[in-house]
């Protein structure tokens, strides 16, 4: 994907991400079908089994997003001596800086929307109060962000052979990190939606940041 297309196609999740955030916004939490999506949801054992781990890497992605800039800048696999391929390494790092930049940017949505999370008086699991909005879901955009800037760039820091099977877990926390946040009762579905798009938004706006300079 070239630079230019990446620029496009963040712009337009941006572009949808901004009408629902709009809609969130006028509306107010929870939208038509939150409550009923979010019941179904927390009765999948399946999900409420992978909740806690995939909960649990949203609070720790700093540290494998520090130890791949960390690679990526000297150059060389964990426990090999040959450097990386270089034409990957100016991308990476121009495109972790700009996820750097775009990291809190879930905080500022949050205010701009003000959507409230869910109660349990609605008949929700919600394992605990949090004194923060809901809209997006901070958790799932961080996730979308980081965990995708270094699964697109894992070749920059990961010897060949780690490079697939590291891409599926990161993919994996990806995508169950929006269900597990509607199994704590931390978030509507709207707002796990907003997260990812929102989070892809960033993402590719990173990655079109690194194509350019690289």
């Amino acid at each position: 994907m070239t630079a230019r297309r990446a620029l496009q196609a963040s712009a337009l999740l941006a572009l949808v991400a901004g009408l629902l955030s709009l809609y969130v916004g006028l509306e107010g939490a929870p939208l038509t079908g939150d409550v009923a999506l979010a019941r179904r949801v927390q009765d999948a054992s399946a999900l409420r089994a992978n909740a806690d781990w995939v909960n649990a890497l949203g609070g720790w992605r700093w540290l494998p997003f520090v130890l791949a800039v960390v690679a990526t800048g000297f150059g060389r696999w964990p426990g090999a001596r040959a450097p990386s391929p270089a034409v990957n390494r100016p991308e990476a790092l121009w495109g972790f800086f700009a996820g750097l930049l775009l990291w809190e940017g879930n905080t500022l949505l949050k205010l701009a929307v003000r959507s409230p999370r869910p109660v349990a008086g609605l008949g929700l699991d919600v394992d605990r109060l949090r004194d923060s909005y809901g809209f997006p879901s901070g958790h799932v955009y961080g996730d979308a962000l980081v965990y995708g800037l270094l699964a697109v760039y894992a070749p920059a820091y990961l010897h060949p052979r780690l490079v697939f099977p590291v891409r599926a877990v990161l993919v994996a926390v990806i995508v169950l990190a929006g269900p597990a946040r509607v199994v704590v009762g931390a978030h509507w579905p709207s707002d796990v939606l907003g997260g990812y798009l929102w989070g892809g938004a960033a993402l590719l706006f990173a990655v079109a940041v690194g194509r350019r300079f690289r």
